[in-house]
């Protein structure tokens, strides 16, 4: 490469640009890394000077060698094959030139492959072929067989070796070289639109639009796929490249001869115009004369924005030569009825209805679709300010499960703009948060992160967040889970504060009374900012306080000097009981999880609920060392929220209370979805916890979604109970039964695998339970694929080798269950050599499993681990590729001095995604080794390193070294000499920086890996990332939706409601949003049925 500066590479000469250019943002493209930074880039001289070559798009037929026949690929079916002959290229001039960019050079060479195979062959020719597809940086190239590809890229000829993206291949031949000799090639940053095939055809097709070069007319082709998995990663990774090349080499939106047109416009009302290029996927209403088949050939067309008007310019051009023949279909921006946006393949719809007239309709696709789509939400923000938000949401629908859906720079309901002004007036750091729209029931939620970089935010910083939310409409759900709000505990601002504290609604519906409002004004700054934001904001319906103040709750001032004990309370639940208790919130669900919540709060709480009966919808209260008698005082106020009640959980306290007093509100409370009772009951019951099927006609079946009732000795009645509801329809939404501890032999577990059937969409928890004792035929259930697909066995207490064998041989050859955890349980001796290779044949034969947790428990005792065994029957995951997250913990496997078994499988496994091997008392010998066996390892994005295996690393260290000092005279509690404590430390020194060394390696891997596009298709459930525990897993890892998930579940929470007349397919809302200080990356995804909201008044 010549010593040319990037930005000298990247600009062309002064008297070359064209008006539009723009220096600065060629400069700031230099910014993003690009993956073809390393081509020459040619002048304007060098493509002027190049031979135009006009070819069309044929069909050549490939050596019979080329073609290979695959059982999956999909044949044509004859009603297909009509007017195939035209199928591989449309274009909109007579030939289709191979395209070169001005950007460029001719010479250069071309760059490394990101991606290359055949495409599917036509089956309307007698002797079909297989033409080749090879995408680089520059250009998508197509050749009439994989020989004429391998003519130019000589590493494709390697059938065995795996080409992997954005990896160099040697070729010699420049980029004008490659474009002569391929039947055809799309310049990469000339595309309009890349987007799935819409057509009837019974094959997987891309249709891809690009600018052609000499004239303003578009150009199109269509490469069909054997397979949709196969289609869908190449139209990923083509606008990847496109977007890439962009970067680098600047994009030119619109010919100067085309902006001519818009002239009039601009000087119609003195305002700007914003331009850009579209493909109409259908005639569009309104388009003028009669269409002809090929109506978009010989076109171009563009979206421009003008400050009232939307206009859908059509250029065609005559084909006798004459002038460009342009049309123009205007749309005022005010009548934008609704907006369609399928993110995964750059379409949308737009639908624009003038009163008492039918709506027409235009669908487009365009790369550029996510500014298009900003610009609409912002000029109806801007054209009709004082709209409330939910009258955009009726219009802006989004369909699919993308990253960003929602137009880029939405503000959510000015909640970032007022943020920023208040990080920035407060000077103080800008906080992490998301916005979620998937597996939560109000959505969206608004969700502040832990801080990175420090231990806890500051409380001008808890308080920008508090204040930015208030009469904050957009957000039905507030999140502050894990988040330390001690910074504002027990602090007060009423002093020297000027303002007045927030006692009336934004719409004036609710409002505190005088004396409310006294006692505001007088509490600490927390209590007035959580009332602020529960009486403020009128679209709250649940908030998340899980762990905000875990520490002891907080004491009150006395009340009475001749009390004897101060009164505590947890700072949280005052406002709430407040609000409540005048009925000024619309907040009718709450999580106070993992506080200290004392007996008054608890009182406190039981008289709200008393008095105001079945208003509360959500109630979490787990840790919170609620003792018995504050228990029973909650359970009392429950017990008149029975009706009313969706959400229910009081796990994990220090009390328990009787079964009795809690059936006696349980047996009414048919509205429960979500109940978690763990280690909460205590003593024996008669009859029946509760009864969760429907007893008569006149009522309804429960649709319990997660059940738990850990910890309590299950008495029979309950157990049928359980075992009757699993036998119902309605127990479909079920997808969470935890009975862990229960005292469940096997022979009541066979009862339940029985009713749970095969391959049930349900996660089982049976930890701790005596399943060897009585039947085992739970085993031969497994064995028979009668399992669910997530399964917890922990803690088992196998009295029989041969049983723990048995299940092995089960769990090898089941089709059911993907997700599995045993932890802690294990063989009641160490590994024998049978149960070694049985283990071996389990990790080689199953081919089902995506998630195994088969850690030791590290408070059993030594004979309980695997140990050395494990190190062995590891082998048999060489052959595993559907396995994709895998923890041994708690093994011992440092104490095998050969670690080659374990070194194979890091290198060489190509399924697993995440493997964890902590606390397996490795050296920083043993680390290394792993490590330079993970440097083989491409696949692997979670790596983890604890800090323990670095302490247990210098204290054996240690251990050696005070070996090597024993002399008869020395005793134990003698003090080293100096100089043999000078070198204990200079070799402890010396461990410790080899054990950081390595992983500073294993980090650098990581980083690699996950910035492979080729594993950035990797997808797991939430409930698989939640359970693997790392915070350092990618960005891009956005977990997938489950199979159960049904989205809005209930009327009383669904914020989504369909239109009159409307009979379009069922859409999906957004997912989760990542933003970091001021700028953040949005990711959004799907979560409910159709994303049309209201604000419906409180029953």
């Amino acid at each position: 490469m010549d010593s040319m500066n990037p930005a000298q590479q990247i600009l062309p000469d002064k008297s070359q640009r064209r008006a539009s250019f723009s220096p600065m943002k060629a400069i700031r493209s230099l910014s993003v890394s690009s993956q073809i930074s390393h081509l020459s880039i040619g002048s304007e001289t060098d493509v002027s000077n190049a031979v135009q070559r006009r070819r069309t798009l044929r069909k050549i037929n490939p050596p019979p060698e080329a073609l290979r026949k695959e059982s999956l690929i999909r044949n044509d079916s004859k009603s297909s094959t009509e007017g195939s002959a035209r199928r591989d290229s449309t274009s909109t001039q007579p030939t289709t030139p191979s395209i070169i960019s001005r950007s460029a050079s001719l010479h250069g060479d071309a760059g490394p492959v990101i991606k290359s195979g055949a495409l599917q062959p036509e089956a309307s020719l007698l002797k079909s072929k297989r033409e080749y597809l090879v995408l680089t940086p520059a250009a998508l190239l197509k050749f009439k067989s994989r020989a004429a590809a391998v003519s130019q890229f000589p590493t494709l000829s390697n059938v065995e070796q795996a080409l992997t993206p954005l990896s160099p291949v040697e070729s010699h031949a420049s980029l004008k070289d490659l474009t002569d000799n391929a039947q055809s090639s799309v310049p990469l940053e000339r595309i309009v639109s890349v987007f799935k095939d819409e057509g009837t055809r019974p094959s997987f097709g891309l249709e891809i639009w690009w600018k052609g070069t000499g004239s303003h007319n578009f150009v199109s082709a269509e490469f069909d796929f054997p397979l949709p998995d196969e289609r869908d990663d190449w139209l990923k990774q083509i606008r990847q490249a496109a977007r890439a090349r962009v970067k680098a080499v600047g994009d030119e939106q619109a010919p100067p001869e085309i902006e001519s047109y818009f002239d009039p416009i601009r000087h119609e009302r003195d305002d700007p115009v914003e331009i850009f290029p579209v493909i109409p996927r259908r005639p569009y209403t309104g388009s003028t004369g009669e269409l002809r088949k090929n109506w978009r050939e010989s076109s171009s067309f563009y979206l421009v924005f003008s400050k009232y008007s939307l206009l859908l310019a059509h250029f065609s051009t005559p084909p006798n030569g004459q002038k460009v023949n342009p049309y123009f279909a205007r749309f005022g921006l005010v009548t934008l009825s609704r907006v369609r946006v399928n993110v995964n393949d750059e379409r949308f719809d737009l639908a624009f209805r003038l009163p008492m007239e039918a709506p027409e309709k235009i669908q487009l696709a365009s790369r550029h679709y996510r500014t298009i789509l900003s610009k609409l939400f912002l000029a109806d923000t801007y054209l009709k300010p004082a709209w409330p938000l939910w009258t955009r949401r009726e219009v802006f629908h989004i369909d699919d499960s993308a990253q960003q859906p929602l137009p880029n720079g939405q503000d959510f309901g000015g909640f970032r703009t007022t943020l920023e002004a208040f990080v920035e007036g407060y000077r103080c750091q800008p906080v992490e948060w998301t916005v979620k729209w998937k597996d939560v029931h109000h959505a969206p939620r608004f969700c502040l992160l832990k801080p990175r970089g420090q231990s806890h935010y500051s409380a001008r910083q808890l308080l920008a967040v508090l204040r930015a939310l208030r009469f904050n409409e957009f957000f039905r759900s507030i999140s502050f889970q894990d988040v330390d709000f001690s910074s504002l505990s027990n602090k007060f601002d009423n002093t020297t504060r000027l303002e007045s504290t927030i006692w009336l609604s934004r719409t004036g519906k609710h409002s505190l009374t005088r004396s409310e409002a006294d006692m505001v004004e007088t509490s600490s700054v927390l209590f007035q900012e959580l009332v602020a934001l529960l009486i403020g904001t009128e679209s709250i319906r649940h908030i998340d306080l899980t762990n905000v103040l875990r520490k002891v709750p907080s004491v009150l001032p006395q009340q009475n000097v001749d009390s004897s004990s101060p009164l505590v309370v947890c700072e949280v639940v005052p406002p709430l009981v407040l609000l409540w208790s005048s009925s000024q919130t619309r907040c009718n669900s709450v999580t106070l999880n993992g506080n200290a919540i004392g007996e008054v709060d608890a009182i406190e709480l039981c008289r709200v609920f008393q008095s105001r009966p079945n208003f509360l919808r959500g109630f979490e209260i787990s840790r919170c060392n609620l003792d018995e008698a504050s228990l029973v005082y909650l359970w009392e106020g429950l017990h008149e929220q029975r009706f009313s009640l969706e959400e229910l959980d009081t796990s994990y306290n220090s009390g328990r209370i009787e079964a009795s007093r809690i059936a006696y509100t349980l047996n009414e409370a048919t509205g429960l979805r979500h109940l978690n009772l763990a280690y909460t009951i205590r003593g024996e019951l008669g009859g029946p916890l509760f009864r969760p099927w429907s007893r008569s006609t006149s009522s309804e079946a429960w649709r319990l979604e997660d059940l738990d009732l850990s910890g309590w000795k299950l008495n029979f009645e309950t157990l049928c109970g359980i075992m009757k509801y699993l036998e119902i329809g309605e127990s479909n939404d079920l997808r969470r039964l935890a009975l862990n501890n229960c005292a469940l032999t096997g022979e009541l577990v066979n009862g339940i695998f029985c009713r749970i059937g095969t391959g049930r969409e349900i996660h089982l928890h049976l930890n701790g339970n005596p399943l060897e004792a009585g039947s085992r035929d739970w085993i031969d259930l497994i064995h028979g694929n009668e399992a669910p697909t997530k399964l917890h066995l922990d803690m088992i207490q196998f009295q029989s080798e041969a049983t723990f064998n048995d299940l092995l041989r089960a769990l090898s050859h089941n089709k059911t269950i993907k997700f599995l955890s045993l932890v802690g349980t294990g063989p009641p001796d160490r590994v024998s050599l049978k149960t070694s290779e049985l283990l071996s044949n389990f990790f080689r034969s199953n081919d089902t499993l995506e998630f195994l947790d088969l850690s030791g428990y590290s408070g059993k005792l030594e004979d309980g681990h695997l140990g050395w065994g494990l190190s062995d029957a590891l082998g048999g995951l060489k052959y595993n590729t559907s396995l994709r997250q895998l923890r041994l913990r708690n093994h011992e496997m440092g104490a095998a001095e050969d670690l080659t078994e374990l070194c194979r499988i890091i290198a060489a496994n190509k399924g697993l995604a995440m493997f964890d091997i902590q606390h397996n008392n490795f050296d920083h010998h043993q680390l290394g080794k792993l490590v330079q066996a993970l440097s083989y390892n491409h696949q692997l994005i979670s790596f983890l390193v604890s800090p323990a295996d670095r302490d247990y690393a210098v204290s054996k260290e240690k251990r050696l070294f005070m070996k090597t000092q024993k002399r008869p005279t020395l005793k134990s509690n003698d003090k080293l000499g100096r100089s043999a404590e000078n070198r204990l430390q200079g070799a402890l020194k010396f461990v410790r920086e080899c054990w950081d060394a390595e992983a500073l390696k294993v980090k650098a891997i990581l980083e690699m890996n996950k910035n492979n596009p080729a594993n950035q298709d990797l997808q797991l459930e939430s409930e698989y990332l939640e359970a693997w525990q790392d915070d350092d897993l990618p960005q891009w890892l956005v977990p997938k939706p489950p199979k159960y998930y049904k989205g809005k579940r209930r009327a009383s929470t669904i914020s989504i409601m369909t239109s009159v007349g409307d009979v379009s397919p069922p859409l999906h809302t957004p997912s989760p949003v990542t933003v970091t200080g001021h700028q953040g990356a949005f990711d959004c995804q799907t979560s409910g049925p159709r994303q049309t909201y209201v604000i419906e008044e409180e029953a």
